[in-house]
């Protein structure tokens, strides 16, 4: 019974060892299960850069948002916010060209998307299309506050990530701005389409 009770603590005590070691990540982070360095964020760069082109595609897409006020008419209100949307995403795109221009190992074009993710987006994107260049009306303000609110909801967390996996505080602020500003603008897409029930 002793001696159970020995092999029992033995082991404890090598577990908790153990434990406290630095293990390594597949994508090349380091991480600690230290007690000490509990609570403390983990930088995934890989992670980060990857972000940083999704969150880049998707700004340079919504920055000609703009662009089809010039054959759709709609709301005053729906005008601003989509040219509010457009400012914000031209501004992101711009800044992260330039962030990634000073950034070894950031390929902005390097979404690193497989070619399934890729052929599925750019389906949606054709249908997308369609249903907003073919409807008008309500149908049309409908359909371009829904596709708003996806692209919207996803720069936000695109932006959130890049935030939580920047080792730099100054562009980790930034990006959480961003994040904010993405989301204050999902915020008022969501509004707009319950206003419109």
């Amino acid at each position: 019974m002793r001696s159970l009770l020995f092999q029992l603590l033995a082991l404890l005590v090598l577990c908790n060892l153990c434990a406290c070691q630095t293990t390594r990540t597949r994508s090349g982070t380091t991480q600690s299960s230290d007690a000490t360095n509990r609570g403390k964020k983990t930088i995934d760069l890989p992670m980060r850069n990857n972000a940083w082109a999704l969150l880049h595609d998707l700004l340079n897409e919504e920055k000609h948002l703009s662009k089809i006020l010039i054959i759709k008419r709609e709301s005053s209100e729906l005008n601003r916010l989509v040219k509010n949307i457009s400012e914000v995403a031209d501004r992101g795109a711009d800044r992260l060209k330039a962030l990634a221009k000073h950034e070894s190992g950031v390929d902005l074009a390097a979404t690193a998307l497989p070619p399934g993710e890729k052929a599925t987006r750019e389906s949606i994107g054709k249908m997308k299309q369609h249903l907003l260049l073919h409807s008008k009306g309500a149908e049309f303000e409908f359909q371009l506050l829904l596709t708003q609110s996806e692209a919207l909801s996803y720069g936000t967390h695109l932006a959130l990530v890049a935030a939580e996996n920047e080792p730099q505080p100054a562009r980790a602020q930034e990006f959480s701005a961003l994040s904010a500003q993405l989301k204050s603008l999902h915020e008022q897409v969501l509004a707009m389409l319950r206003s419109r029930r």
